[in-house]
Protein backbone atom coordinates (compact mmCIF):
# COMPACT_ATOMS: atom_id res chain seq x y z
CA UNK A 1 0.00 0.00 0.00
CA UNK A 2 1.43 3.46 -0.96
CA UNK A 3 0.56 6.16 1.10
CA UNK A 4 -0.87 9.68 0.18
CA UNK A 5 2.93 11.25 0.57
CA UNK A 6 4.35 8.37 -1.97
CA UNK A 7 1.14 8.86 -4.46
CA UNK A 8 1.46 13.13 -4.70
CA UNK A 9 4.06 15.88 -4.52
CA UNK A 10 3.90 17.70 -1.32
CA UNK A 11 1.45 20.56 -2.33
CA UNK A 12 -0.90 18.16 -3.01
CA UNK A 13 -0.40 15.90 -0.27
CA UNK A 14 -1.13 18.85 2.21
CA UNK A 15 -4.18 19.71 0.60
CA UNK A 16 -5.71 16.16 0.58
CA UNK A 17 -4.55 15.48 3.90
CA UNK A 18 -5.26 19.03 5.55
CA UNK A 19 -8.88 19.84 4.14
CA UNK A 20 -10.61 16.49 5.29
CA UNK A 21 -8.63 17.24 8.96
CA UNK A 22 -10.46 20.88 8.35
CA UNK A 23 -13.52 19.98 8.03
CA UNK A 24 -13.15 17.47 10.84
CA UNK A 25 -12.19 19.96 13.47
CA UNK A 26 -15.56 22.11 12.43
CA UNK A 27 -17.79 19.43 12.81
CA UNK A 28 -15.74 19.01 15.99
CA UNK A 29 -16.32 22.83 17.35
CA UNK A 30 -20.03 22.29 16.35
CA UNK A 31 -20.23 19.30 18.33
CA UNK A 32 -18.80 21.02 21.62
CA UNK A 33 -21.52 23.18 21.90
CA UNK A 34 -24.28 20.95 21.30
CA UNK A 35 -25.10 19.73 24.78
CA UNK A 36 -24.97 23.04 26.06
CA UNK A 37 -27.14 24.62 23.71
CA UNK A 38 -29.78 22.21 23.55
CA UNK A 39 -29.37 21.70 27.76
CA UNK A 40 -30.23 25.54 27.17
CA UNK A 41 -33.86 25.39 25.52
CA UNK A 42 -34.85 23.29 29.06
CA UNK A 43 -34.02 27.38 30.73
CA UNK A 44 -33.33 24.82 33.65
CA UNK A 45 -29.98 26.57 35.42
CA UNK A 46 -29.35 23.42 37.78
CA UNK A 47 -29.15 21.29 34.07
CA UNK A 48 -26.78 23.96 32.25
CA UNK A 49 -24.37 24.43 34.94
CA UNK A 50 -24.11 20.62 35.31
CA UNK A 51 -23.17 20.12 31.42
CA UNK A 52 -20.84 23.03 31.59
CA UNK A 53 -19.09 22.20 34.65
CA UNK A 54 -18.97 18.65 33.73
CA UNK A 55 -17.59 19.07 29.96
CA UNK A 56 -13.82 19.70 31.62
CA UNK A 57 -14.46 16.01 32.62
CA UNK A 58 -15.49 14.91 29.05
CA UNK A 59 -12.38 16.81 27.12
CA UNK A 60 -10.15 15.11 30.07
CA UNK A 61 -11.10 11.84 28.83
CA UNK A 62 -10.21 13.28 25.08
CA UNK A 63 -7.12 14.13 25.94
CA UNK A 64 -6.38 10.75 27.20
CA UNK A 65 -7.48 9.37 23.62
CA UNK A 66 -4.36 11.94 22.35
CA UNK A 67 -2.06 10.17 24.05
CA UNK A 68 -2.18 7.47 21.91
CA UNK A 69 -3.80 8.76 18.97
CA UNK A 70 -1.34 11.61 18.65
CA UNK A 71 1.45 9.68 19.71
CA UNK A 72 0.58 6.89 17.82
CA UNK A 73 0.40 8.74 14.20
CA UNK A 74 3.98 10.24 15.15
CA UNK A 75 5.36 6.80 15.41
CA UNK A 76 3.64 5.47 12.33
CA UNK A 77 4.46 8.29 9.92
CA UNK A 78 8.00 7.76 11.03
CA UNK A 79 8.28 3.81 10.39
CA UNK A 80 6.68 4.76 7.33
CA UNK A 81 9.09 6.85 6.42
CA UNK A 82 11.93 4.30 6.99
CA UNK A 83 9.71 1.45 5.83
CA UNK A 84 9.17 -0.14 8.85
CA UNK A 85 5.72 -1.72 7.70
CA UNK A 86 5.51 -4.68 10.39
CA UNK A 87 6.52 -2.41 13.20
CA UNK A 88 3.46 -0.04 12.51
CA UNK A 89 1.11 -3.12 12.50
CA UNK A 90 2.75 -3.05 16.13
CA UNK A 91 2.04 0.27 16.70
CA UNK A 92 -1.55 0.22 15.47
CA UNK A 93 -2.28 -2.87 17.66
CA UNK A 94 -0.70 -1.36 20.76
CA UNK A 95 -2.57 2.06 20.36
CA UNK A 96 -6.18 0.28 19.79
CA UNK A 97 -6.05 -2.14 22.19
CA UNK A 98 -4.49 0.45 24.42
CA UNK A 99 -7.19 2.83 24.11
CA UNK A 100 -9.44 -0.25 24.97
CA UNK A 101 -8.11 -0.99 27.99
CA UNK A 102 -7.71 2.84 29.54
CA UNK A 103 -10.71 3.46 28.16
CA UNK A 104 -12.79 -0.11 30.51
CA UNK A 105 -9.75 1.67 33.22
CA UNK A 106 -12.15 4.85 33.55
CA UNK A 107 -15.28 3.39 32.91
CA UNK A 108 -14.80 1.56 36.45
CA UNK A 109 -12.65 4.28 38.13
CA UNK A 110 -15.41 6.65 37.02
CA UNK A 111 -18.45 5.07 38.03
CA UNK A 112 -16.67 3.85 41.38
CA UNK A 113 -15.99 7.34 42.47
CA UNK A 114 -18.75 9.47 40.46
CA UNK A 115 -20.31 11.08 43.46
CA UNK A 116 -17.58 12.62 44.97
CA UNK A 117 -16.25 13.65 41.47
CA UNK A 118 -20.36 15.62 41.46
CA UNK A 119 -19.81 17.04 44.89
CA UNK A 120 -16.31 18.61 43.41
CA UNK A 121 -18.04 20.47 40.37
CA UNK A 122 -20.30 22.13 43.01
CA UNK A 123 -23.30 21.54 40.55
CA UNK A 124 -26.49 20.04 41.39
CA UNK A 125 -25.40 16.50 42.43
CA UNK A 126 -28.42 14.60 40.70
CA UNK A 127 -28.26 16.33 37.32
CA UNK A 128 -24.45 15.92 37.59
CA UNK A 129 -24.28 12.49 38.69
CA UNK A 130 -26.80 11.72 35.71
CA UNK A 131 -24.24 13.26 33.04
CA UNK A 132 -21.35 11.93 34.37
CA UNK A 133 -22.82 8.11 34.42
CA UNK A 134 -23.49 8.41 30.48
CA UNK A 135 -19.82 10.08 29.77
CA UNK A 136 -18.17 7.30 32.06
CA UNK A 137 -19.89 4.51 30.61
CA UNK A 138 -19.46 5.73 26.96
CA UNK A 139 -15.32 6.18 27.82
CA UNK A 140 -14.07 3.26 26.28
CA UNK A 141 -15.90 4.56 22.46
CA UNK A 142 -14.70 8.51 23.89
CA UNK A 143 -11.17 6.88 24.03
CA UNK A 144 -11.24 4.57 20.81
CA UNK A 145 -13.13 7.39 18.55
CA UNK A 146 -10.53 10.61 19.61
CA UNK A 147 -7.76 8.09 18.55
CA UNK A 148 -8.81 6.59 15.74
CA UNK A 149 -9.05 10.20 13.74
CA UNK A 150 -5.28 10.85 14.06
CA UNK A 151 -4.62 6.85 13.76
CA UNK A 152 -6.45 6.82 10.09
CA UNK A 153 -4.87 10.06 8.74
CA UNK A 154 -1.23 8.43 9.38
CA UNK A 155 -2.23 5.18 7.88
CA UNK A 156 -3.46 7.08 4.63
CA UNK A 157 -7.14 6.60 5.48
CA UNK A 158 -7.80 10.54 5.50
CA UNK A 159 -11.43 10.53 4.13
CA UNK A 160 -12.35 7.94 6.86
CA UNK A 161 -10.89 9.56 9.32
CA UNK A 162 -13.14 12.45 8.50
CA UNK A 163 -16.54 10.09 7.90
CA UNK A 164 -16.05 8.76 11.06
CA UNK A 165 -16.18 12.36 12.97
CA UNK A 166 -19.07 13.61 11.03
CA UNK A 167 -20.98 10.46 11.79
CA UNK A 168 -19.82 10.78 15.28
CA UNK A 169 -20.93 14.46 16.17
CA UNK A 170 -24.29 14.51 13.85
CA UNK A 171 -25.72 11.24 15.94
CA UNK A 172 -24.93 13.29 19.02
CA UNK A 173 -26.92 16.66 17.07
CA UNK A 174 -29.57 14.74 16.47
CA UNK A 175 -29.72 12.51 19.39
CA UNK A 176 -29.57 15.76 21.69
CA UNK A 177 -32.51 16.56 20.00
CA UNK A 178 -34.37 13.90 20.28
CA UNK A 179 -33.20 13.17 23.81
CA UNK A 180 -33.29 16.75 25.47
CA UNK A 181 -36.48 18.57 23.48
CA UNK A 182 -38.24 15.87 22.62
CA UNK A 183 -38.08 13.55 25.45
CA UNK A 184 -37.32 15.88 28.29
CA UNK A 185 -34.61 13.79 29.61
CA UNK A 186 -32.14 16.54 30.62
CA UNK A 187 -28.76 16.12 31.32
CA UNK A 188 -29.10 12.32 31.13
CA UNK A 189 -30.18 12.51 27.57
CA UNK A 190 -27.17 15.04 26.59
CA UNK A 191 -24.86 12.39 28.13
CA UNK A 192 -26.18 9.78 26.22
CA UNK A 193 -26.12 11.32 22.97
CA UNK A 194 -22.61 11.99 23.25
CA UNK A 195 -21.76 8.23 24.47
CA UNK A 196 -24.00 7.30 21.62
CA UNK A 197 -22.56 9.25 18.87
CA UNK A 198 -18.73 8.01 19.82
CA UNK A 199 -20.08 4.76 19.92
CA UNK A 200 -21.59 5.08 16.22
CA UNK A 201 -18.02 6.88 15.09
CA UNK A 202 -15.98 3.58 17.19
CA UNK A 203 -18.14 1.44 14.86
CA UNK A 204 -18.00 2.77 11.21
CA UNK A 205 -13.78 2.82 12.88
CA UNK A 206 -13.38 -0.88 13.97
CA UNK A 207 -15.91 -1.62 10.55
CA UNK A 208 -12.99 0.06 8.05
CA UNK A 209 -10.05 -1.34 9.82
CA UNK A 210 -11.68 -4.91 9.68
CA UNK A 211 -12.45 -3.88 5.47
CA UNK A 212 -8.85 -2.61 4.99
CA UNK A 213 -7.87 -5.76 6.66
CA UNK A 214 -9.77 -7.85 4.33
CA UNK A 215 -8.82 -6.03 1.09
CA UNK A 216 -5.00 -6.66 2.22
CA UNK A 217 -4.02 -3.67 3.47
CA UNK A 218 -0.76 -4.61 5.13
CA UNK A 219 -0.34 -1.84 7.70
CA UNK A 220 -3.64 -3.14 9.34
CA UNK A 221 -4.20 -6.25 11.40
CA UNK A 222 -5.58 -6.24 14.35
CA UNK A 223 -4.75 -10.23 15.07
CA UNK A 224 -3.70 -10.66 18.89
CA UNK A 225 -0.18 -11.73 17.50
CA UNK A 226 1.14 -8.64 16.14
CA UNK A 227 0.64 -7.29 19.52
CA UNK A 228 4.19 -6.00 20.62
CA UNK A 229 6.10 -7.77 23.00
CA UNK A 230 9.22 -7.27 24.83
CA UNK A 231 10.97 -10.30 22.03
CA UNK A 232 9.72 -8.41 19.14
CA UNK A 233 10.70 -4.74 20.67
CA UNK A 234 13.70 -5.64 21.65
CA UNK A 235 14.29 -7.58 18.06
CA UNK A 236 13.41 -4.21 16.13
Amino acid sequence: MTTVFEKNNISKAIMRAGLPAMLGQLTTLIYNIADTFFVSLTKDPAMIAAVTLCTPILLMIMSIASIFGIGGNSVIVRLLGRGGKKEVVRTLNFCVYAMAFVGIAILVAGLATIEPMAKLSGADKENTCDYLFYIFLGAPFIILSNGAVHLFRSLGLINESTIGLAIGNSVNMVLDFVFIVYCGWGTSGAALATSLGFLCSTVYYLACLVRSMKRGNELVNLSIRFFPSTESSSST
